[in-house]
């Protein structure tokens, strides 16, 4: 009876010990390799260990992110994509999908980052986190070649305005403020054929893809760019916050090409110039 009691003490006490030790702190070597909770890994690991790197962008912001005639994505930023994964080894993904969803998107997990011009605003660096820009941009108003009216961005009174929901010029267009109605739009293939029709009479974007679609454009009516570039900004890779590894790691990339000239000539392909502050 005695050596049944000693038994059943003993086993109690190896099972206490054993609760004991999974509701205390975490195994500090253990805690150092995964992140915040044992054997979790930061982004960094993630895209290693899965061996593809996903970069979400919309698509449709010519020179920087668009289709070609082939139906291939292609753009500054697509260029600078495929180097930031052949820096970190691993394979990459783009998907496509409308800019407003994209950071939120990243936020939830769906990618790793946000390529697709993204301008570094103080809004945007509250919910993620930014590299060092590869290249900067600023609005710029746009109106039919023929427009007597329109004189630069930041008079806007009495005007309808379009703009790229969710994009770094909608908030510079509304904080000017003064317009009688504000469009939205998904993209600047449809913004641009509705300032042909006459549908707004100035058309709030980068001055990357104004200068871009002005030359290339063969149609009618023409169009042009007025006044001064509004509110300049970095240009940068969307990253997910308190991910320091990643972000390091891009950082490192993104200097090493800027320094051996790749960036240079990424931009002289899609851009004609170059970005030198």
């Amino acid at each position: 009876m005695m050596k049944k009691l000693l038994v059943v003490a003993l086993l109690f006490a190896l099972v206490f010990v054993g609760a004991c030790g999974k509701s205390g702190k975490e195994d500090p070597d253990t805690a150092a390799a995964g992140g915040t909770n044992a054997g979790e890994l930061n982004a960094l690991e993630r895209i290693k260990q899965r061996g593809k790197l996903i970069i979400a962008t919309s698509g449709n912001y010519r020179p920087v992110t668009f289709t070609n005639t082939s139906g291939e994505l292609v753009g500054s930023d697509i260029d600078v994509g495929k180097l930031l994964a052949e820096g970190l080894g691993v394979e990459v993904e783009f998907v496509i999908g409308n800019i407003a969803g994209l950071i939120p998107g990243m936020i939830a997990g769906k990618y790793d980052l946000v390529m697709s011009g993204l301008m570094t605003t103080e809004e945007r660096k509250k919910s993620i986190d930014f590299t060092v820009p590869y290249a900067f941009d600023g609005t710029i108003a746009v109106t039919l070649e023929t427009n007597t009216t329109v004189e630069d961005m930041t008079k806007l009174d009495g005007l309808v305005v379009g703009v790229i929901g969710g994009s770094a010029h909608q908030p510079n267009v509304e904080a000017i403020g003064g317009y009688k109605e504000l469009k939205e739009y998904p993209g600047n293939a449809e913004a641009f054929a509705d300032l042909k029709n006459g549908r707004m009479d100035l058309y709030a974007t980068g001055r990357i893809v104004a200068n871009d679609y002005i030359q290339n454009d063969t149609g009618s009516p023409k169009l042009k760019m007025v006044g001064e570039v509004y509110n300049p900004l970095d240009i940068a890779v969307g990253l997910p916050k308190n991910e320091p590894e990643l972000k390091e790691a891009l950082n490192k990339i993104i200097e090493e090409k800027r320094a051996d000239g790749t960036l240079a000539q990424i931009e002289m392909k899609w851009f004609g110039f170059t970005f030198e502050k």
